[in-house]
């Protein structure tokens, strides 16, 4: 029995970056072995096991056959023979190809550390496209190092994979969390990047065909401001504003794909969608709107018991204004220092906006509402809505 550790921890340990989490390889080993070692069985397609006082992750080395389609369409099989090399060639890339055992000693079969070198993102082997789940993967991976590229080869067995049809067996929900991942990554832009290049973002987002120029335009840009943006942003509220691409930027949306929808999206998630779809114009100018209009988009907007969403999208609409100034009117922003300038008015103009309703929600919290219980609805909602509006004279 022969214990390595294997995978993003020796990748990351080469790299010079912190190491997150830490997955072993055991080999010549069996279930029976490992229960009986205090290891907790935990795996449901093959064994797995916690470490009975670490809990990190030991995997008993294995091996794959694919039997159908789709991410789940392959058959494990594990037993002492199997060795580390067999292991490490199922995996996905590399770079992800490389273990150490507990003396420190590296084994790279697959040339992992070479790649490292050379900045590069390459398959381990031709299985690669047998899992279409490696498609999101490695345009992940592509998301996170600035300066790695992927593989010509790698890149062509990618678009093969979405050419085979593949990633129709792909669940949403597996897509979902795979971009949830990868919305993660410092460099987003170089995910869609690939997407695009694959052609799984056709695949994913049937409206954002490069026949839509303006609109993938627009993706790119956002993209590439959410890059350089100190605000963390959630990974929802990332995909959030992709998918509200087509909303901004379409006249007719009658045709465009409910993505909310066909992703699954929270329930908050679509109180923001709504939010922005409705209200966008109107929070973008709301202190020249008037009061009673102002208290009504507040309304429409949910925001006197979901006070924080509001403000989450005002944060969102900063982006999406930016990104389709700079797609509708590119020759208005001849230079950077231009550009600059006028995300900063837009960046105020919206700060402000955010300003003005904390400070009314703060004084509205501090008003002792009496009202009588035995009076009819309608009268007690519009005792409150005058009440509302009395506080928006005092601070306009």
């Amino acid at each position: 029995m022969k214990i390595y550790l294997v995978g993003g921890a020796v990748r990351d340990k080469i790299l010079g970056i912190p190491v997150k989490d830490r997955d072993y390889v055991v080999v010549g080993s069996s279930p029976e072995e490992m229960i009986k070692l205090g290891y907790k069985p935990i795996g449901k397609n093959f064994p797995v096991f916690l470490h009975p006082e670490t809990q990190e992750e030991y995997a008993l080395a294995r091996t794959e056959k694919k039997i159908g389609k789709g991410y789940h369409g392959f058959e494990f099989f594990t037993s002492p023979t199997v060795t580390l090399e067999e292991d490490l060639s199922r995996r996905d890339i590399t770079i992800n190809a490389i273990a150490e055992d507990e003396n420190g000693n590296i084994y790279d079969p697959y040339n992992g550390i070479g790649d490292i070198e050379k900045k590069i993102i390459r398959h381990v082997s031709d299985a690669f496209i047998e899992d279409p789940l490696r498609v999101f993967r490695v345009a992940r991976f592509f998301a996170r190092f600035e300066d790695f590229k992927i593989h010509e080869d790698t890149e062509n067995l990618m678009k093969k994979i979405v050419n085979n049809g593949e990633i129709k067996f792909l669940s949403i929900e597996r897509i979902k969390n795979e971009l949830l991942k990868g919305l993660e990554e410092r460099y987003v832009d170089k995910m869609f990047l690939s997407f695009n290049q694959s052609g799984v973002l056709k695949e994913i987002f049937p409206d954002f065909t490069e026949e839509n120029k303006q609109l993938n335009i627009f993706l790119f840009l956002l993209l590439i401001e959410l890059r350089n943006t100190p605000n963390t942003f959630s990974s929802e509220s990332k995909l959030l504003m992709i998918l509200l691409s087509p909303v901004i930027n379409y006249e007719d949306k009658s045709n465009c794909k409910n993505y909310v929808e066909y992703f699954k999206l929270s329930n908050n998630a679509c109180i923001k969608f709504k939010g922005i779809e409705n209200e966008a114009k109107n929070l973008e100018n709301y202190l020249s709107l008037s009061l009673e209009n102002k208290l009504d988009s507040l309304y429409r907007l949910d925001f006197f018991r979901r006070p924080n969403l509001t403000l989450d999208i005002l944060d969102m609409i900063m982006f999406l204004i930016t990104a389709n100034l700079q797609t509708t009117a590119p020759n208005k922003l001849r230079n950077f220092e231009e550009f600059q300038k006028i995300k900063k008015i837009i960046f105020a103009k919206v700060e402000k906006v955010k300003n003005y309703l904390i400070l009314f929600q703060q004084k509205y919290s501090e008003l002792k509402t009496k009202v009588d219980p035995s009076k009819p609805d309608e009268e007690i909602k519009d005792l409150i809505y005058k009440e509302r509006l009395s506080i928006l004279k005092k601070i306009d």
